[in-house]
C-alpha cells in the first residue's frame, strides 16, 4: 500500500511578515531559517505514516542592478541548496510611496507662505529624511496557484500544506480539492487568513511561538 504524501507551499513573504508580527518583531529584524521550516514539515503528524515530499518555496528577487541584489542572490543560492526545498522566484517592483509627493507639495507651499526659499527647504528636508520605496512582489501568487493546480492534477501528493492566507489562492485550492487533495493552511495567526481560505481549508494549523522563533530567528547585527 502506497503511503500518503504531503507537500508544502511556502509564501515566504507571508511567513516573514505575519510571523514577525506574531512575535512582536519588525520583519526587518528577523531572518528566515529554511532548515527549521523543512524540519517543521517533516515533524507533522496529521497523517500516520505520511511521507513529506518537499516544500515549494516562493519569494521574489530584485533586478540584477539593485543595490540589494548581490546579498539576496547569496541568500537564494543557499536557500536553493537546502534539502527538501524547491525554490520558485518572482520579482520585486519598487514604487515611490503614494504620500511622498503630497508631503513635498505641502513643504513647498509652507516655505512660500513663510517667505523661505522652497529649494533650500527641500534640500534640507532631503538631507534629514529619506522615503523608503514601497515594494510589491510580482509573479509569486501566480506561480503558487499554477503549481498547486498542476501538481494536484498529476497526483503528486495527497495533502497540500500551504503557508499563505491570500484569497487569490482560493480558486487554486478549489481545483485541488476537486481532484481529491486535502488542503491544510499553516499560519502564525488564524486572523491573517482570509475568510475564503478559512472556509475552504480542510484544516488550519496555527504555528506556535516556539515554531516561529525557530523559523524566524533574530537577525544578527552587521559587523561592518
Amino acid at each position: 500500500m502506497t503511503l500518503p504524501t504531503y507537500a508544502g507551499f511556502v509564501n515566504a513573504g507571508f511567513l516573514r511578515a505575519e510571523g514577525a508580527r506574531a512575535l512582536d518583531e519588525n520583519p526587518r529584524n528577523v531572518r528566515m531559517d529554511s532548515e527549521a521550516v523543512v524540519s517543521w514539515f517533516q515533524d507533522l503528524t496529521f497523517e500516520r505514516g505520511a511521507r513529506f515530499l518537499r516544500a515549494y518555496w516562493y519569494d521574489a528577487r530584485f533586478d540584477s542592478g539593485h543595490e540589494l541584489a548581490d546579498g539576496q542572490r547569496r541568500f537564494f543560492s543557499a536557500l536553493g541548496q537546502t534539502p527538501g526545498i524547491q525554490l520558485r522566484l518572482g520579482h520585486i517592483v519598487e514604487y515611490r510611496p503614494w504620500f511622498e509627493q503630497g508631503i513635498r507639495d505641502a513643504l513647498t507651499r509652507t516655505a512660500v507662505a513663510l517667505n523661505l526659499d522652497p529649494d533650500r527647504v527641500m534640500d534640507e528636508f532631503d538631507q534629514q529624511w529619506t522615503f523608503r520605496p514601497e515594494r510589491r512582489q510580482r509573479g509569486v501568487d501566480t506561480m503558487l496557484c499554477s503549481d498547486i493546480v498542476r501538481l494536484s492534477g498529476r497526483g503528486a501528493f495527497d495533502t497540500a500544506v500551504i503557508f499563505s492566507g491570500d484569497r487569490d489562492l482560493a480558486e487554486a485550492l478549489r481545483s485541488a480539492q476537486e481532484v481529491g487533495i486535502r488542503v491544510v493552511i499553516a499560519t502564525p495567526d488564524r486572523h491573517s487568513v482570509s475568510r475564503e481560505m478559512n472556509d475552504l481549508a480542510d484544516e488550519i494549523l496555527e504555528l506556535t511561538e516556539d515554531d516561529l522563533s525557530l523559523m524566524l530567528p533574530e537577525r544578527l547585527p552587521s559587523l561592518t
